[in-house]
């Protein structure tokens, strides 16, 4: 989950600090299971240092602006960092973030975006410790444990890449990650089937990264979970896509494709993908054409049956070129559940019973898709 610290930084008299201050602009963090980002909003040209040490790290800025004075320690609600403190020695503004583990640093900086008006410096927080687990030769499994089928459940977006906003202020990422939720809770009731997230919390997988966790889960089915948005409040209605390595096969598809193939750009990512050798290596998988009639099926099979629950935007697949949906040799979909940008639909969208619907309707487009195989 994001914690929001409204850390407002002030702007002092000239008098006490002089001219030629720059400014902090806000403070944020994310928890990921292997580590916690920190955010810091500032100019282009502030000059920072970072220093590791046994059990802390310090952030210093150089003739910054700073935080309000009555700041004097930050809570974080997280398992590794213990408290932050702020002080100010001279003109120079530190954070000292007190870590509970061995850990090791990281980090880079981002310059503005469409969504991130200001340049972003982010310092990541690694667990050091990485728990190996021994190999252990274990008895054969039973049959119902051993056959099942492996379900990748992807929440879209996640911690500093919110993807879509609603009318009413409602995030893609908390929606998705909802509805992701309640789909792997019913699909573990399956003894046939096993889900496992791409995400469990408010924090931002890299597009590759999520399909590294299904290739090392062993997964057998990808399903991303996302909400459609538009300048118009009047579009409605779910909509189901697969891979299409020659592009889209529509003007929305072309707008989706675009704005879902940059989110490493706003969730935070050091490096750009080199996507053309990523899809070289992923081209080299010659069922390739199996997985697009997998996909394309099991796409018809969750409209089928999220058209009982609500409005359809497109009762066909729709295909465009997603990065997420490159999983070589299985069948991968993504699902647009509704549009956030319509006020109806966002409220729909964040209702915990219409989640559980959307969810109840995906898993049974999932059931029937595998019946129609056996």
């Amino acid at each position: 989950m994001r914690y929001w610290i409204n850390l407002f930084f002030i702007f002092l008299t000239t008098f006490a600090y002089g001219e030629d201050k720059t400014t902090l602009y806000d403070f944020r963090y994310w928890s990921a299971p292997d580590h916690t980002r920190i955010v810091i909003d500032k100019e282009e040209d502030t000059l920072f240092n970072i220093k590791g040490y046994d059990n802390h790290v310090v952030i210093s800025f150089d003739d910054a602006e700073v935080l309000s004075e009555t700041f004097s320690n930050i809570f974080f609600k997280d398992s590794r960092i213990q408290k932050v403190r702020i002080k100010r020695e001279k003109s120079t503004i530190k954070l000292i973030v007190h870590i509970s583990k061995k850990f090791k640093l990281k980090h880079f900086t981002l310059d503005p975006n469409t969504k991130y008006k200001h340049h972003r410096l982010v310092v990541d927080i690694v667990d050091s410790e990485v728990k190996v687990a021994k190999k252990i030769t274990k008895p054969d499994s039973p049959p119902s444990i051993r056959n099942q089928k492996i379900i990748l459940i992807d929440a879209g977006h996640g911690g500093e890449d919110s993807g879509a906003i609603g009318k009413n202020k409602s995030l893609e990422k908390n929606v998705n990650l909802a509805i992701a939720r309640k789909l792997v809770a019913i699909i573990n009731q399956n003894k046939d089937l096993n889900a496992v997230l791409s995400r469990s919390g408010d924090y931002y997988v890299p597009l590759t990264k999520r399909l590294t966790i299904a290739q090392n889960q062993k997964a057998t089915m990808f399903i991303s979970i996302h909400a459609d948005s538009v300048e118009s409040i009047n579009a409605k209605g779910a909509s189901v896509y697969t891979l299409s390595e020659k592009g889209n096969n529509s003007k929305l598809a072309r707008q989706l494709e675009e704005s879902q193939n940059v989110v490493d750009q706003f969730g935070g990512v050091e490096t750009v993908i080199d996507n053309d050798q990523f899809l070289k290596n992923i081209l080299t998988d010659y069922s390739r054409k199996d997985r697009e009639k997998q996909s394309f099926e099991l796409a018809q099979e969750i409209i089928s049956q999220l058209e009982k629950i609500g409005p359809i935007h497109k009762k066909i697949p729709q295909k465009a070129n997603f990065v997420v949906l490159k999983s070589p040799s299985i069948p991968s979909v993504l699902v647009e559940t509704a549009f956030i940008s319509n006020p109806t639909q966002e409220k729909r969208l964040t209702n915990k019973r219409q989640q559980q619907k959307i969810a109840q309707s995906i898993y049974q487009g999932i059931v029937n898709y595998y019946q129609e195989l056996d």
